[in-house]
């Protein structure tokens, strides 16, 4: 009987423990504080399906001059993958990083790879569900907006394009986490 008991009490013990090391790697991200203004000018905002959204991430790839950063969760279409692959090809810095479980044999993530593009898993045991793209550190895309053809034709999301440095390094800081 003191066995069962001394045993449950061990047993609640690692429970507790492990629940406190799960609570702390969920507790939330603290939101990025700036003394600086968040001025921003938003470009444009568009909706899905079938209005421009995959047009205007394309669009903005190819007038990147120095660097694209992307955290994207699902990324299948490719004709962004294309854009991306000539921006690397003209000099372009690209890195992208890929949430784990959107990697099949239909993400953009191998070709990518394969062409000599900076990819990454994203390392969160969770979801990484950004759909998140800086361009030339002052430019950022974002929204619900998913790079597959579900997103460009069927389902109801959306792409947000802001230019602001400051918003642009507050991304460029969450991506430097993943």
């Amino acid at each position: 009987m003191r066995r069962s008991i001394l045993n449950l009490i061990i047993f609640l013990f690692l429970v507790g423990l492990a629940a406190n090391i799960l609570y702390n790697n969920l507790s939330p991200t603290p939101p990025i504080r700036t003394d600086q203004n968040l001025s921003h000018e938003v470009l444009g905002v568009y909706f899905s399906p079938r209005g421009g959204c995959a047009n205007q991430v394309i669009h903005w790839i190819e007038r990147a001059n120095n660097s694209i950063y992307i955290m994207i969760y699902s990324f299948t279409l490719d004709s962004i993958g294309n854009a991306i692959l000539d921006a690397y090809r003209r000099g372009v810095e690209v890195r992208v990083v890929f949430e784990k479980s959107q990697i099949s044999q239909y993400s953009e993530y191998y070709r990518l790879k394969a062409a000599g593009v900076m990819v990454r898993v994203d390392t969160n045991p969770h979801l990484m569900h950004h759909k998140v793209m800086i361009v030339d550190g002052v430019i950022v895309l974002t929204g619900s907006f998913n790079w597959s053809a579900s997103a460009e034709n069927e389902n109801n999301e959306n792409l947000v394009v802001i230019k602001s440095k400051a918003v642009a390094e507050a991304y460029r800081a969450e991506f430097m986490k993943r």
